[in-house]
């Protein structure tokens, strides 16, 4: 109650602040100063327009009071009370991406984490996309940090792994933009001819030439999955040049390795299909960008990179693509400077298997291998003995890491169990 009565009072007190701009402003219509004039002018939403005009010097001061309020809430756990804040602090501070930051974050992460039902979850995770996207990026479009607060929403919660309802986010958005496209791999002239799609397309923040240029660095990309909006938002961001791009560069070759993994959707939601595979395609023109970008020199941006080249010399392996593979060892070696020349494919693979081995326990590591193989089963009956027989690869590498090359009961057991979960997870395959 008291919670309650403390914001209603603020809101009159805005109202106070507001009435008595209003008179000000009546009193003084050429003398606008030369920010606010800029404002008016501006892409700003039309109500971060007329607060920024209205409110005048008092904008700053009903700010302050606003911003204590939220950080009181935020400490109390009261997620939903800030958020109904947010609305009132982001028209006040507009030109500040942290505030959009900020109150982003509220929703998607914050709110999320104490709403149990995952379409409440999804509600607010899109209210987050949708302040950034529509509202915070047009307030400050050179903004690289609101680009990457966007991306990494995309990468993190949408396409993340720490959130049980995941699977939900993913589904969901693969509907929504199934809907705005048709497919996940659109068809440019297609699009082109059609001015009402690019329209829709924009409405959500995405550029058709953007796209394009997406495409033809990187792709073919799959629109439905959130990491390659996770590419999207950081590939828009880095070409600021500023500080903060370097954020956008690394969350570029954070989405590029998860969709080597992970980019190719078979999404059937009448067959209650989606199952991911990887882009290989990706994987090989992602390895010749990296000899023309050159690694930045931020660590954490290089290291990224890195990261893109051990996947995709892995994966490229596992899917019998070994002169592409053989490529991105060599770029690799390359930008390291410490593995031995003469380190062999065959070799290299055993050695990135132990190493991520390490850090599992035994629960894990069979998970990990069961996850395959149902991976496996599905693209079998799929249609595609590509993407089940690199499963199976990977599958049985890391089973003989584990030591485990003599136990064929074992594993035809852990085979069996696939196949059961891949049934009761996938019923109806796509071909027989």
């Amino acid at each position: 109650m008291r919670s309650t009565l403390s914001t209603l009072i603020l809101i009159l007190l805005a109202a106070v602040f507001l009435a008595f701009a209003a008179v000000v402003g009546a009193r003084s219509r050429d003398g606008i100063p030369s920010s606010l004039s800029r404002i008016m002018t501006s892409d700003a939403p039309p109500g971060v327009r007329f607060v920024s005009v209205a409110l005048g010097g008092f904008r700053g001061l009903l700010a302050d009071i606003l911003w204590v309020r939220a950080a009181n809430l935020q400490e109390a756990g009261k997620f939903f009370e800030v958020a109904q804040l947010a609305d009132w602090i982001t028209r006040l501070e507009p030109r500040y991406p942290e505030v959009w930051a900020y109150h982003a974050w509220n929703m998607s992460y914050n709110i999320t984490a104490v709403v149990s039902d995952p379409a409440d979850r999804w509600h607010w995770i899109k209210n987050g996309i949708r302040l950034l996207r529509d509202e915070g990026i047009p307030s400050t479009p050179s903004s690289p940090s609101l680009y990457w607060e966007l991306g990494w929403t995309f990468y993190d919660k949408v396409g993340g792994r720490w959130d049980e309802a995941t699977p939900f986010y993913r589904i969901s958005w693969a509907a929504d933009i199934t809907r705005l496209l048709g497919s996940g791999v659109p068809d440019y002239s297609e699009i082109e001819r059609h001015e009402a799609v690019i329209q829709a397309l924009d409405s959500v923040g995405l550029k058709v030439d953007v796209m394009k240029s997406m495409e033809n660095t990187y792709g073919p990309l799959d629109w439905r999955l959130p990491e390659t909006h996770a590419l999207y938002w950081g590939y828009r961001g880095r070409e600021f040049k500023s500080p903060d791009s370097v954020w956008c560069d690394r969350l570029v070759w954070m989405a590029l390795t998860e969709t080597v993994k992970d980019g190719t959707l078979l999404y059937e939601p009448n067959q209650r299909l989606y199952q991911r595979g990887p882009q290989l395609d990706v994987a090989a023109k992602g390895v010749r960008h990296c000899a023309i970008e050159k690694p930045s020199q931020a660590p954490l941006s290089s290291m990224a990179m890195v990261n893109f080249l051990r996947e995709s010399a892995l994966t490229l392996y596992a899917f019998q693509r070994p002169i592409e593979a053989e490529a991105a060892l060599a770029e690799l070696k390359n930008m390291l400077g410490s593995m031995p020349a003469s380190m062999s494919l065959d070799k290299f693979v055993t050695e990135e298997i132990d190493e991520r081995m390490k850090g599992m326990d035994l629960l894990g590591r069979e998970k990990l291998i069961l996850n395959y193989l149902v991976r496996s089963d599905v693209w079998r009956r799929s249609g595609n003995p590509v993407f089940s027989g690199g499963y199976d690869r990977l599958a049985k590498r890391y089973w003989n890491a584990m030591g485990r090359e003599g136990g064929d009961n074992a594993w035809q057991a852990l085979q069996a169990r696939a196949h059961e979960r891949a049934l009761a997870e996938n019923p109806i395959a796509v071909k027989p």
